[in-house]
């Protein structure tokens, strides 16, 4: 988002931090485990980006996950925006 918004393109901020999902096994398995998520919850602040559509914002969104996903080696991505929620597949970086 700092490159965008360095070179006049749209942009929204936001905050990152760890977690952790908890898979659970109804039947107390060993399917039960987690593992470590990062969450991001970001803004279209109103005086830098309040002209974004919400189209705009779920391209952002989508460009973001799959960077998110790349860096943190996950397959997918869960977004939620607006009431609405997708998942992106993440291809595994290249060689």
């Amino acid at each position: 988002m700092t490159e965008r918004a360095a070179c006049g393109a749209p942009f929204f901020s936001g905050m990152f931090t760890r977690g952790e999902v908890v898979y659970a096994d109804p039947g107390g398995g060993d399917a039960s485990h987690r593992e470590p998520v990062a969450i991001f919850t970001g803004e279209v602040l109103p005086q830098y980006a309040g002209d974004l559509d919400d189209s705009t914002v779920r391209k952002l969104l989508d460009e973001l996950a799959e960077e998110m996903g790349q860096t943190l080696e996950q397959e997918e991505v869960h977004i939620a925006y607006s009431g609405r929620t997708w998942t992106l597949t993440v291809e595994p970086p290249g060689p």
